[in-house]
């Protein structure tokens, strides 16, 4: 897969761009729990440090979060689905986050009271969006419990104001924009483009539902990897097992890049 990719990018800047939860690093009970395995860190730490090659993050996480995760070797960053991004010499803010703080403190405070019957449960509250996780909790109860932490949000939802995003045994409810993943693809891809002397390729790797925007955002000459089971095939080129597998593409991918057997 990595020579097949490495022949079809040769002459391209590659601009890799990856999710962190379930694809850099595992899915852990909770988000505090996620960390890079020190084999896929060692490798990410290489490409980024290649002169053909720019990484980058787009998560979900606040974007403060996912940059201390994964270090100094991704040269842009983006957070909440893209909400929030930093590069080397600019950075980008949805004008959304300077209005929806109020209606997510409001809304964390509410599903903390009402949701407080769910053993297992564990609201992240990500100043700009909240999300229920109910990994640790009992499959059924946290089935209800997903119910009515997205029915607490209807007004919002119905107004405008909010959107449902669905995940991985979580709902999360953030502003309701057009801007996702996939608008933080192309605000980077233009950045490296203006830097580069040659023509620039993404190839982005993601697990989950929210990847999928990045996925349906990428051109003809990109290259879309699904990590896991859940991105759908008719969007991707190739698939990885997981965070591991992930780890040995990059291994490999490095080499090719320099030019080593």
């Amino acid at each position: 897969m990595a020579a097949a990719i490495q022949r079809r990018l040769a002459h391209r800047h590659v601009v890799l761009l990856t999710d962190f939860d379930g694809t850099l690093a595992d899915l852990a009970p909770t988000p505090g729990d996620a960390t890079m395995a020190d084999e896929v860190r060692a490798q990410i730490d290489i490409l980024g440090a290649l002169d053909s090659v720019t990484l980058g993050v787009v998560s979900g996480r606040r974007l403060a979060d996912v940059r201390a995760r994964v270090g100094p070797a991704a040269e842009f960053v983006a957070g909440l689905h893209g909400l929030e991004i930093i590069g080397p010499s600019e950075s980008f803010a949805h004008p959304s986050l300077k209005t929806v703080g109020p209606v997510i403190r409001e809304l964390v405070g509410r599903a903390g009271r009402e949701l407080s019957w769910c053993p297992g449960l564990l609201l992240e509250d990500k100043t700009f969006s909240v999300t229920c996780h109910v990994r640790q909790a009992p499959r059924d109860a946290g089935v209800r419990a997903l119910e009515m932490f997205a029915s607490l949000a209807e007004p919002q939802i119905e107004s405008g104001i909010l959107k449902l995003l669905p995940g991985a045994k979580a709902y999360e409810l953030l502003p309701a924009t057009d801007w996702h993943k996939g608008r933080a693809v192309e605000w980077i891809r233009a950045r490296v483009a203006a830097s580069q002397d040659s023509p620039v390729a993404v190839v982005y790797l993601g697990d989950d539902r929210t990847d999928e925007d990045a996925f349906a955002s990428l051109a003809p000459e990109d290259i879309a990897i699904g990590v896991g089971s859940r991105p759908h095939t008719h969007l991707i080129d190739w698939r990885l097992a997981g965070p591991a597998s992930a780890g040995r593409f990059f291994a490999q991918l490095a080499r090719l890049r320099v030019g080593s057997p």
